[in-house]
């Protein structure tokens, strides 16, 4: 390099070139440029080192940091001491587990600081002979030993001491200590409920149960005393049932104190449980001052006290109460795993009432069935008898050992068992609801091999694959029914059929003759002058003589065509198959032919007639009841014109009638349908208006004219034999109103009307009398109202005085109307006259009408007759009649008539007046 530089140097300056100047010169400088250089690399291997060194003081700050924040994180305490037991390390969990603070803790001892004060001189010791010997006992180990909180309660603790270093007598340690109090808590739960569980697992009742799970629950919790407390529901307190305790002489007085107590719902601790179901524990029973035991638990010595309710899951039942001689503090935890403890033993109780209540309800079962009069078997899936009791014993002839693990089709009938088999099975199918209940009738087998009538009833025996049945013979429960649907079907008299096997018969028939679209036809039989063989011979002879003409009509009848008693003397024939009317005017014709000849009755010959009314469907009707509805107006148009039989025609209904329905073929239907019914119009005493009886009044509801007055069927029915049920139906149902208003609370009589038909009836007083002593009313309350015209007309003396006899009152309707002659006032049993309305009902207006009406008042009076004016519409006609003295009033004034349920509310009301009423 210098050569070069020394050339070029040359050749710009332009001087001599001499290399030897040069080496020389650089000979010179080499040492200089060595010591350089040396100076350099010197500097910086120096520097690099440095560089490493802090590089590595680095890494260890890091390290620390480290090693601090996992200490700081740790699970577990971590405490760190010298050799003379000063704290030089003290991390967060520490902070947390002892309450000291890190710079609180720096500088203490240790023995000072976490160690119980019973454990401080084994501590030292421990301490000295490790740092003089290196022996220590605790030393890498992990040990459990009491810790002493800040605030001097202490708890249990795992500790794990090491020493980390050591230079002759210079030790340095470290302790990893843990709060094991959950675990031992956790533990102590964990043996107390299986305290608990064991004697509930081995014991057969509660009461066995009880003292051990009590004992149980206080050796391993650490309490002093336990109570079980039931709940008396019939007092609606609590009990002392059970206790433990330690025995000392102070318990034993305060538990004997405890049982002379009842806590009522909310009283005490014990009651406050009871009420909320919910756990509570009180510290410091001396703060309990509102307890009636308080005073008690501080003179044995107890302090804390904790309660518990025993439930079954729907309510409580009991309460377990725990008393401790320390004050104690218990946790949600514990708490709640006494809660679970108080649900299993409530379960337990009430599972052991139920096996006790099942094991009796069996036992009862067995006595039952072993006394039982139905015969009780059991069958299984294969139809198995799997039990058997006595009465089936007795029913089937069988011995049990013959029957059970047999197949339960040898009790039954042959030819029946191809059919009760698939029905026992069907109640044994997966699908099928665990209550199934049925009912069937088949044909058992006795032993003997005599079949007979068998009930069967069964039931599937809950989730069970067994069927339960109860056996019965119903031989004559079968003979009992077949005769009670023969009677209900039949006459008892005549032994034919009645009217309601008749009805079915002729709707049958009808039914066929649609399909068939064919004819049939209905017979409506009556026997003229029937009455005059009842008046003449007596019922006996009139009962034998129906019974001949019932014969007599069944001989020339087909066995196919049916013959009934109507009612009364009345019969009725629905021949079999098509029937038009050529055909029934021929049945009829033989039907006359046959009683032609006199019947013999006491060996006297009688002779009757008949009437018979034909009506044809679907000719004259296209149901069963409009068809026996037109028979019966032919019936009546043949007894009108003597002529034996007579066919149904529209012009027999009566035309017009002046714009009245044609009713009278239609009333018995009426009678027997309930389509009638009564309305009642209050009479009322003329002073103070107290409601002394309510007259009957009869409508029909008819289903196609609505609601008929009297006046459009009652002439009707008095011109027939239909009067008589007519007036038997109002009598009853009058009747029963009265009985039932006076069950009410309501005294009232009740005035019926009789026509002069009724009159002429032997049989009235006698039905009377019977109706009176049915419905329990007194005869005095019933009040017969006959028009003047009927009384005179009947000469009806002997039936008026045998009706006085029973001690109803005869009432003279419409009076003022009939015939001038008063001599049968005086002559018949007549106590009540009313005056009629058409003198009433202008009175106020009408001198004239208000002399007869005051003479009438005089007239009766003067007989000792009590008198009732109707058509009393107005205020002005009241106060008269009051002021002539009339008795009793009646009229719209004071009342329209209305059913029952309408005039109920207004008797009653009407019933606590007095004074003048309103209407």
């Amino acid at each position: 390099m210098l050569v070069c530089l020394e050339t070029m140097i040359s050749m710009f300056m332009r001087a001599r070139y001499d290399g030897f100047w040069y080496v020389g010169h650089a000979l010179t400088l080499l040492p200089c440029a060595t010591l350089l250089i040396g100076t350099v690399g010197l500097y910086a291997a120096a520097r690099r080192d440095a560089e490493v060194q802090l590089r590595v003081m680095e890494k260890f700050k890091e390290s620390q940091q480290r090693l601090q924040v996992i200490i700081d994180t740790s699970p577990s305490a971590v405490i760190t001491a010298d050799e003379a037991g000063l704290i030089t390390g003290w991390n967060r969990k520490a902070e947390e587990i002892f309450g000291w603070s890190h710079d609180e803790a720096i500088g203490r001892t240790m023995a000072g600081t976490i160690i119980p004060r019973r454990y401080r001189d084994a501590h030292q010791r421990g301490l000295a002979r490790f740092i003089e010997t290196g022996d220590g006992r605790l030393v890498g180990k992990t040990v459990e030993l009491g810790a002493l909180h800040r605030d001097g309660h202490e708890f249990p603790a795992e500790i794990s001491v090491s020493a980390t270093s050591r230079s002759g007598a210079r030790v340095a340690f470290v302790a990893f200590v843990s709060d094991v109090s959950e675990r031992h808590m956790a533990e102590r739960l964990r043996g107390v409920q299986f305290a608990v569980t064991r004697p509930l697992a081995n014991a057969a009742t509660w009461a066995e149960a009880a003292p051990q799970v009590l004992q149980g629950i206080c050796e391993t919790m650490g309490w002093t005393i336990g109570e079980f407390w039931a709940v008396d529901r019939e007092a609606n307190v609590l009990r002392l049932e059970f206790g433990w305790a330690r025995p000392t002489r102070e318990l034993a007085a305060f538990e004997a104190a405890s049982r002379e107590l009842t806590f009522a719902r909310g009283d005490g601790l014990v009651g406050r449980v009871w009420a909320t179901g919910r756990a509570t524990s009180i510290e410091d029973v001396a703060g309990d001052r509102d307890s009636p035991r308080t005073s008690a638990a501080l003179s044995a010595g107890l302090q804390a006290r904790f309660a518990f309710a025993v439930t079954n899951g729907r309510k409580v039942t009991g309460v377990i109460a725990l008393f401790s001689n320390e004050r104690r503090q218990l946790d949600r935890a514990t708490m709640r795993v006494m809660a679970d403890i108080g649900s299993q033993i409530g379960h337990f109780i009430e599972r052991r009432r139920a096996e006790e209540e099942l094991r009796r309800s069996g036992e009862r079962i067995r006595a039952i069935l072993d006394n039982v009069a139905d015969g009780i078997v059991t069958v299984d899936e294969r139809l198995i008898v799997r039990s058997y009791n006595p009465a089936a014993e007795r029913l089937f002839g069988y011995a049990p050992d013959e029957v059970i693990g047999k197949e339960f089709g040898r009790l039954i009938a042959e030819a029946c068992r191809g059919e009760i088999k698939p029905q026992l099975r069907a109640y044994l199918r997966p699908h099928k609801r665990e209550v199934v209940v049925g009912r069937h009738e088949t044909s058992g087998l006795r032993k003997d091999g005599i079949a007979f009538p068998l009930e069967f009833n069964v039931g599937r025996l809950g989730p069970q694959r067994l069927v339960i049945g109860s056996l019965r013979d119903v031989s004559e429960r079968k003979a009992e029914t077949e005769a009670l649907q023969y009677r209900a079907l039949h006459d008892p008299l005549t032994g034919l059929p009645n009217r309601t096997f008749l009805r079915e018969r002729l709707e049958e028939t009808i039914r066929a003759g649609e399909r068939e679209m064919k004819p049939c036809a209905v017979l409506l039989v009556d026997l003229d002058g029937f009455k005059s063989v009842n008046d003449s011979l007596g019922h006996e002879a009139g009962d034998r003589l129906l019974q001949q003409v019932g014969q007599r009509m069944r001989s020339v009848l087909r066995r196919a065509d049916t013959i009934a008693r109507y009612g009364g003397d009345e019969f009725a024939v629905v021949p079999w198959g098509a029937t038009d009317v050529p055909r029934a005017v021929l049945i009829a014709e033989k039907i006359l032919h046959a009683v032609d000849q006199p019947f013999t009755i006491d060996e006297q010959p009688i002779s009757v007639n008949m009437s018979i009314g034909i009506a044809v469907f679907p000719q004259h009707a296209e149901d069963a009841d409009a068809l026996t509805r037109r028979a019966d107006v032919a019936m009546y148009a043949a007894k009108r014109a003597r002529s034996g039989f007579s066919v149904y025609s529209l012009d027999q209904e009566g035309g017009d009638n002046g714009g009245r329905v044609p009713l009278i073929g239609k009333l018995r239907y009426a009678i027997d349908q309930f389509e009638l019914l009564l309305h009642y119009q209050p009479i009322v005493t003329a002073l103070d208006g107290q409601p002394s009886k309510v007259e009957a009044l009869v409508r029909w509801g008819h289903p196609s004219h609505g609601l008929l007055p009297p006046d459009d069927f009652i002439p009707s029915a008095e011109q027939t034999d239909l009067i008589k049920p007519l007036t038997a139906w109002v009598l009853n149902e009058a009747l029963g109103q009265v009985h039932a208003w006076s069950r009410a609370g309501i005294d009232i009589g009740v005035a019926v009307n009789l026509s002069a038909r009724n009159l002429l009836d032997d049989e009235l007083p006698d039905a009377v009398a019977q109706l009176l002593s049915t419905w329990q009313v007194a005869p005095e309350k019933l009040s017969l109202e006959i028009t003047e015209r009927s009384i005179i007309a009947t000469e009806a003396e002997e039936t008026l005085q045998r009706l006085h006899a029973t001690g109803v009152r005869i009432s003279v309707d419409d009076f003022g109307t009939g015939y001038s002659s008063l001599t049968y006032l005086k002559r018949l049993p007549v106590q009540e006259i009313k005056i009629d309305k058409s003198f009433v009902m202008d009175m106020a207006t009408n001198w004239d009408g208000a002399a007869i009406v005051r003479s009438t008042i005089d007239l009766g009076h003067n007989l000792g007759l009590t008198v009732v004016a109707e058509g009393v519409e107005d205020e002005t006609t009241m106060e008269m009649l009051r002021q002539y003295g009339c008795d009793f009033i009646q009229g719209f004034h004071i009342s329209r008539p209305a059913a029952a349920g309408l005039l109920g509310p207004w008797l009653r009301g009407r019933a606590n007046l007095t004074g003048a009423i309103s209407a």
